[in-house]
């Protein structure tokens, strides 16, 4: 029998390393689609992906802080139609985050950095390796 790991209920969007104005445009979107927006700075990427989105059974990191280069959002709780819905709405609204993730058991205890290298590495791949430009 396979168990199921269930992460957390809550319907949240983690914002990592927006400006200020983005960030209040992104939590007006979620907010109205019934999400709580989690905003973190460039400094967190030390953090595991578990404790910046408040999940039980982790700690903050003792290491030295890890600076962001990128920017990215990581949701967590939120069904596939309302992450379509929700991208949607961010698209629409002209909010173009390249670097997104949705939180499972595999990743909730990588270090934030670890996670934003790997979806730029995924993103530059998907792009043919020109970055998207």
């Amino acid at each position: 029998m396979k168990s199921i790991v269930k992460i957390k209920s809550e319907k949240m969007l983690l914002s990592v390393n927006i400006a200020d104005d983005v960030n209040t445009r992104i939590n007006d979107i979620a907010q109205a689609l019934g999400v709580t927006v989690k905003a973190v700075g460039k400094d967190s990427g030390s953090e595991q992906l578990g404790y910046l989105l408040g999940f039980s059974g982790f700690k903050a990191s003792a290491e030295e802080k890890h600076e962001l280069n990128d920017s990215c959002i990581v949701f967590s709780g939120i069904t596939p139609n309302e992450l379509n819905a929700l991208l949607k709405a961010l698209r629409e609204a002209g909010i173009i985050i390249p670097l997104k993730a949705v939180c499972t058991p595999h990743n909730q205890s990588w270090k934030l950095a670890d996670l934003v290298k790997e979806l730029a590495k995924e993103h530059e791949l998907m792009n043919g390796g020109n970055g998207g430009e």
